[in-house]
Formats: C-alpha cells, sequence, structure tokens
C-alpha cells in the first residue's frame, strides 16, 4: 500500500548529498502528490483567469472550479460550503477571527483562555486582542507527559472566560487533545471555542459541524495541498457576528465616494483576488485524502511506534513527550550533539527533520529545554526513513565521540584544522573540521556566558566578547553549538592575530564571504553568525 502511495510524490524520487531523501518534516509543509501539482498546472495552462465578475467563457470555468473546490473543502471537514471563508493559512485564519470577531466581542475585564501547548499563531493574535481590549489572558498548563492539565482547564472555565482557543493537535509533540469533550465543556459556560487544526486535518477524520467548534481553522499545505491557502470554518451563528477586517474589492455589495456595504458571508471576509489556483489544487489534495485506502491512518500509528521504539534505543536520545494520544509527530533531543550540529550531520545523510523551538517558545520553556529536533510522518513515510534517520544519528554520535576524543587529548592542530575547513571537498568534511574546531576552543578564546555578550538573533545560544589590551582589541567567543562556536574560533583567531589599524577597520561581513562554507550554512545560521559579526563591529565602536 504504503509503495503505491509514495510512488504519486515526485519530490520523494531524489537523492540528497548522495542519499536517498528521507523526508521526516511533513508537519513543517507535506509534499506534494502529482495529481495536485498536474490540476495547479492545468489551472494556469487552460483557465486562468479572475473569478466571480468576468463575462467570458474562460473566467465561467474558473469560478465554478473555485466555487466547486470551497464546496469540496468544506464538505470534506462536514460543513456546508457557505461556512468557508479562503485565507492563506492556518495564520491568517485565526487572525482574521481575532480582529473580526474577538475585537469586538472581549472586554475589558474578559477573560480569554489558550492551551500552554499552542504555535504562535494561536497564541500572539489573543495577547494582541487582550493588550489592546485590557482583557486577561490565562493559560492551560501542559502536564510533563505532554498532555492538557484538564483539572485546570475545568476551573478556568469557571471563571466564564469569552473565548478558549485550542490547537487540535500539538505541532511539537503530535498530542491529540480531547477538542470534543474541551468544546463541549466550554459552550456549557458560554464560551466560544477556536480549534486551531493545521496539525490534525491531514491525519484525523474531521467532522467539525459534529464537533460544534465555533471557528475551525486550516492550512492546505500541511494536508498536500499548495502553499498559501486554508481557511476559518464558521458555525451560522459567527459569521452573522464577525465584521471584515480587511476591506477593498470582491468584498462590497454597493461603494459611493462616502459609504460602502458588505457582500454576503463568506465573501465580505475574501478582500482581492483570491488565491484561485491554491483553492483548487487543496480540492484536489482533498480528492487525493479521501481516494487512500483504508488502513493510512493506521500504518502512520505504526509507524509512530516503530520509530519512537528506534529512537530509545539509541544511546543519548530523549523522546519529548509521552501523550497517550498522538499523531505521527515526535520531538527528540541528544543529549551528546547539540540539536543544530545534529541537525546539519543528519541533512548530510539525506535526512530532513525539523530543528528548533518550533514556533512554541513558551512551550519547551514549560517542557524544560531550548530547541529540539522534530520527525513528522505522512501517509508517504515508510521505515527506511526511519532506518536512514537512525543510522545517521548513530553516525553522527560516533563521529562526535572521535572529535571530542582527538580535542581532549590536545592533538587538535589548529592550524591544520583551519586548512582543513578551506580544502574540504564537501559539506560533511567542512562540517567536521569546523566541529573539531569548536570542541578544541580553547579556554583563552572563551567569551563570558553573561547577559551582556549574549548575541541577539542567533538560534543556538552565544557570546562574543571584545577586551581592550595594550596589544590591541581581543575577541572572546562562545556558543552552545559546536559549528557556530568552530565558525566563531576561527573568526577570533583572524581577528586577534590582526594589528589595532587593522582591527579597527575590520569588515565583518567581508570575512564571512570569503569562507568557503558561507553559503553552505542554512538561512537561520548564516542569520546568527552575521548577528554575531555585527555586535563585533558594534563593540569596537564603543
Amino acid at each position: 500500500m504504503n509503495k503505491a502511495i509514495r510512488q504519486q510524490f515526485p519530490a520523494l524520487h531524489q537523492r540528497i548529498n548522495g542519499q536517498p531523501l528521507a523526508y521526516l518534516d511533513s508537519a513543517a509543509t507535506c509534499q506534494k502528490p502529482a495529481p495536485v501539482v498536474a490540476t495547479i498546472q492545468q489551472f494556469y495552462r487552460r483557465d486562468n483567469a479572475n473569478v466571480h465578475r468576468a463575462g467570458y467563457t474562460i473566467a465561467a470555468r474558473a469560478t465554478e472550479q473555485f466555487e466547486q473546490a470551497r464546496a469540496t473543502v468544506a464538505n470534506y471537514f462536514g460543513m456546508p460550503a457557505k461556512n468557508l471563508v479562503w485565507t492563506r493559512g492556518c495564520t491568517e485564519a485565526i487572525n482574521l477571527v481575532a480582529f473580526s470577531w474577538a475585537i469586538h466581542h472581549v472586554n475589558a475585564g474578559d477573560l480569554v483562555l489558550v492551551s500552554g501547548l499552542e504555535h504562535h499563531a494561536n497564541l500572539i493574535p489573543w495577547q494582541q486582542v487582550c493588550r489592546t481590549k485590557s482583557a486577561e489572558l490565562a493559560i492551560i498548563p501542559v502536564l510533563a507527559n505532554g498532555e492538557l492539565d484538564q483539572q485546570v482547564f475545568q476551573q478556568q472555565l469557571r471563571r466564564r472566560p469569552k473565548l478558549v482557543a485550542l490547537t487540535h493537535v500539538s505541532n511539537v509533540l503530535g498530542t491529540i487533545n480531547p477538542v470534543a469533550e474541551m468544546v463541549a465543556l466550554a459552550h456549557q459556560y458560554e464560551a466560544r471555542v477556536l480549534i486551531d487544526g493545521a496539525q490534525a486535518a491531514a491525519h484525523l477524520t474531521l467532522d467539525v459541524a459534529k464537533l460544534a467548534a465555533d471557528f475551525y481553522t486550516f492550512s492546505g499545505h500541511k494536508m498536500y495541498g499548495p502553499t498559501g491557502i486554508g481557511g476559518v470554518l464558521m458555525s451560522d451563528e459567527m459569521l452573522a457576528q464577525c465584521q471584515p477586517w480587511q476591506t477593498g474589492g470582491e468584498m462590497v455589495a454597493e461603494v459611493s465616494y462616502q459609504t460602502a456595504s458588505w457582500a454576503e458571508p463568506p465573501y465580505c471576509f475574501e478582500a482581492g483576488t483570491p488565491n484561485i489556483a491554491g483553492a483548487i489544487g487543496l480540492a484536489s489534495a482533498i480528492s487525493f485524502l479521501q481516494q487512500l485506502p483504508d488502513g493510512w491512518q493506521q500504518h502512520e500509528a505504526e509507524l509512530l511506534s516503530y520509530a519512537k521504539q528506534r529512537l530509545a534505543a539509541i544511546d543519548g536520545i530523549s523522546l519529548i513527550g509521552e501523550p497517550d494520544e498522538q499523531v505521527a509527530v515526535q520531538s527528540f533531543i541528544s543529549t551528546k550533539i547539540h540539536p543544530q550540529d545534529l541537525a546539519q550531520y543528519l541533512d548530510q545523510y539525506g535526512v530532513a527533520v525539523r530543528l528548533g523551538k518550533h514556533c512554541a517558545h513558551p512551550l519547551l520553556s514549560a517542557l524544560g529545554v531550548a530547541a529540539t529536533l522534530r520527525l513528522s510522518l505522512a501517509c508517504y513515510s515508510n521505515r527506511q526513513d526511519i532506518d536512514q534517520l537512525v543510522a545517521a544519528i548513530e553516525a553522527a554520535h560516533q563521529d562526535d565521540v572521535d572529535i571530542t576524543s582527538l580535542a581532549e587529548a590536545e592533538r587538535c592542530d589548529l592550524d591544520s584544522a583551519k586548512v582543513e575547513v578551506a580544502e574540504a571537498k564537501n559539506w560533511q568534511q567542512t562540517l567536521t573540521a569546523l566541529i573539531t574546531l569548536g570542541k578544541a576552543l580553547p579556554l583563552s578564546l572563551r567569551a563570558k556566558r553573561q547577559p551582556q555578550y549574549l548575541v541577539r538573533g542567533c538560534e543556538s545560544a552565544t557570546w562574543l566578547e571584545v577586551r581592550q589590551t595594550e596589544a590591541g582589541w581581543q575577541c572572546l567567543v562562545d556558543s552552545e553549538a559546536n559549528v557556530v562556536r568552530g565558525i566563531l574560533h576561527l573568526l577570533a583567531m583572524d581577528f586577534n592575530q590582526q594589528a589595532v589599524s587593522e582591527q579597527q577597520c575590520f569588515d565583518a561581513e567581508g570575512w564571512l564571504a570569503q569562507q568557503g562554507f558561507h553559503k553552505q550554512l542554512s538561512m537561520t545560521r548564516q542569520s546568527g553568525v552575521a548577528a554575531a559579526l555585527l555586535q563585533l563591529q558594534r563593540q569596537l565602536v564603543q
């Protein structure tokens, strides 16, 4: 079954750094099946025209496909077409609810209740609303196993919140919240409920009408559709209570120079030309989901169990969260290698996983971890993907042991390491050389790990200190990630050996551009290193 499904995804049949692609980042975005790609191409090749108003044949075809897509997607969620408002995705959908409904119905002193599992997209809009309206924002805490504290939730409901905002499935832990029960309880206290369905739509069978949430949001790119399309499903009552939050063309009934009246819902919430191809492509993705053979959800569950078993057996790997109900998402950390270093290793073995805080900073703080690696599976994932991940982690751990032994034995020749970085034939060799340099950073070049030296804008905690001595300026550095540490070790050595006159006009940006590995760094890491270099230049002029 899985082989036939996988064959429909062109992107999976490629090699990355000489290895088969093991794509384990489907929670960030799913790969797209060939029928979805073909549907979008067909629209642009044959039916590309604006919708609703033009009176010619291909515009009529475009309009018919666009509105049929609305019906197809809404029906997939168990809702009528008129209750679906198109957006660019979950983030815009939640902001739409915040600024078309909540801003008009939440008053000073009211309570907005948000779960502790939320992606920033379902937290920050409510911070904004509460700040604007002088309302209170309260959090449902997360238990150690990654589930919400239902006892605290029920206690908070007695305070009669105006709105409860919950994720259906945690993007960090895969936790499936008991949203049906939570919605029913919230309604007993006359609270409105918004459910963020971004991570649920591609894994669970959904009936939003039966769920009875007031608002349910989703993103197309997480359910095998294109990026830039999603929506919010609203109850009839909420459609009537919401006010347009963006105005312009397409969402109006009549306009004069002084006044305007709005079209009927859902059109009054869809200002401007919509993502027509995106909606049509998402409808094709829905058709793909509906045609999956029986057992695909069980396949995902079994594969997640296999992945957890294999990861738990690796010395130094810790799984984060143990919820009873979980979709195919699992965060983990290595006690041996910093997450950023490990992610770089995995990429060299063709393994794509997510790295960082996953747009859930408060949740990771509550869990007591700075960053995690996250694997997330889809219907096309297989055991080979997991085996490739495990083999890559084990190889990375072994390489790290070898590098540590080399540094601890004081057999690491720094000059030779610099040459090795410059002459590396591929990124794997460069990575090894940089980590060696990071491990070998001597105490004499280490910055104090104090707040005033912390580099802002670097994903891994990084410090840079500049001291003025009789001989000139001295640059001291440190980082939790050995790749960053190695880069900054090179920087400190090059900077410290220069004359004072050269240091004062040191071109940090030019220095980084001259390094052969510059373009091999991820955009996030490039930004972090650039932030450290900027801090160096700022301290020189103080």
